[in-house]
């Protein structure tokens, strides 16, 4: 396909990505949150109903900008050949699935306000963080060739359980790197994630004597 044409295209894309959200925001702050229907937001939007259901999954998608968290090939790459111990490898792989659903740094303090007026929409942002969780430790499970696993053996216990727990440990050392400076977190994700662990391995190993 012609350079142009895919420019042409993701450029629709994004605008009407935008005319969504925006729409879904507006009415919302103007109706309330139950009272906002799909269609009314399409209507708002210019868009069809089916057109909504390709840009968010949910109403209150659309409202957070936020959408379904996918695994990135190259940030899988990234945690295959890393340097770094497990646990910050995997907390950097979540963090970078999880930035899928948001677009890092994207309308942060729009959908940070949303959730202080409407709370019932920090249950969607729970199941966003939970779908990254999964597709992670899935990753773990299923993706890791054999020769690749063979080089976490000696961090990662042969214990069905191991991929579980270390997905979790993960996820709450990036939750508290957005928790402590959200807004950091929003500018440099990569930067809070790597102190965060650092931190939390200090915690889990401490030196002795």
């Amino acid at each position: 396909m012609d350079d142009r044409n895919v420019g042409a295209r993701e450029a629709r894309r994004s605008r009407q990505w935008t005319q969504i959200h925006g729409a879904a925001v507006t009415l919302v702050m103007e109706k309330g949150l139950s009272a906002t229907t799909i269609d009314a937001v399409a209507e708002a939007a210019g868009v069809s109903r089916r057109s909504f259901f390709n840009y968010f999954p949910t109403k209150e998608d659309a409202v957070l900008g936020t959408r379904d968290p996918w695994l990135p090939e190259e940030d899988w790459a990234e945690f295959v050949s890393s340097a770094l111990p497990v646990l910050p490898r995997t907390a950097t792989l979540l963090a970078a699935v999880l930035n899928t659903s948001t677009n890092a740094g994207e309308g942060f303090r729009r959908r940070r306000d949303m959730v202080r007026t409407f709370p019932e929409l920090r249950r969607r942002t729970h199941i966003h963080v939970q779908a990254a969780e999964q597709l992670v430790a899935t990753a773990l499970i299923e993706r890791l060739k054999p020769h690749q696993a063979a080089l976490l053996a000696h961090e990662l216990p042969p214990d069905p359980g191991a991929q579980h727990a270390l997905v979790l440990l993960a996820g709450t050392i990036t939750r508290y790197a957005f928790t402590e400076d959200p807004e950091e977190f929003a500018r440099d994700w990569q930067s809070a994630v790597a102190r965060a662990s650092a931190m939390f391995g200090a915690l889990l190993d401490p030196p002795l004597g």
